[in-house]
């Protein structure tokens, strides 16, 4: 039940190249009908498979669907540690992959849709998505102080707010999805320019 309830597949059941082919199929479907409409029936139809073999490898629907993102995060290296030397170049590569053209496909903005109402979705999401994220800019600020491109402020602890915030209410701010020239202008004009300030440390509201 743990390794169902962390969204992690069952070994010895499928192989790799068919837990791979279920995943792949998944997100397929979340693209075409958006997260809220795919049942686990219709995947089963549609690949040839049975809701039963789904529920003993993911346990539900979010598990399945989250598996299937990190996996393709894992294929592409969407996960892995960042660092290109300079503050601004890592956070401009975290920014393009969180927010890269797989990242604001159909299936992803249909799973952000969902999240609101789905509280296991947001938690899958969260443990293999999101965290990941925010782990990785800790360690690309932890190098920047480091290196002593920035100074320790309030702005490091806000940071992941100012960069993932504007990104995810773009679409419902302006009914246009988030893109990576607009996660650049946030770190470009936003993010380091609190980063970077020699007074940030006492800048404070009353």
């Amino acid at each position: 039940m743990a390794a169902a309830a962390a969204g992690v597949p069952r070994k010895g059941r499928l192989s790799t190249t068919r837990e791979r082919e279920l995943l792949q199929a998944a997100l397929d479907l979340v693209a075409e009908v958006g997260y809220e409409q795919v049942t686990m029936a219709e995947l089963a139809k549609r690949t040839k498979s049975s809701t039963a073999t789904l529920y003993r490898q993911w346990e539900s629907k979010p598990n399945l669907v989250i598996v299937a993102l990190k996996t393709r995060a894992d294929e592409q290296q969407l996960l892995a540690d960042i660092d290109t030397g300079s503050l601004r170049g890592d956070l401009h590569a975290l920014a393009a992959r969180a927010f890269g053209a797989e990242s604001s496909s159909d299936s992803m903005a249909s799973i952000w849709h969902a999240v609101g109402t789905d509280k296991e979705l947001l938690r899958a999401l969260r443990t293999y998505m999101i965290v990941p994220g925010l782990e990785s800019m800790r360690r690309i600020l932890d190098r920047a102080l480091h290196r002593g491109e920035i100074k320790n402020s309030p702005a490091i602890a806000l940071a992941d707010r100012v960069l993932y915030g504007p990104l995810a209410i773009q679409e419902l701010m302006t009914g246009d999805k988030p893109t990576p020239e607009l996660a650049r202008d946030i770190v470009d004009f936003m993010l380091l320019p609190a980063l970077t300030a020699a007074n940030t440390a006492a800048v404070r509201t009353s």
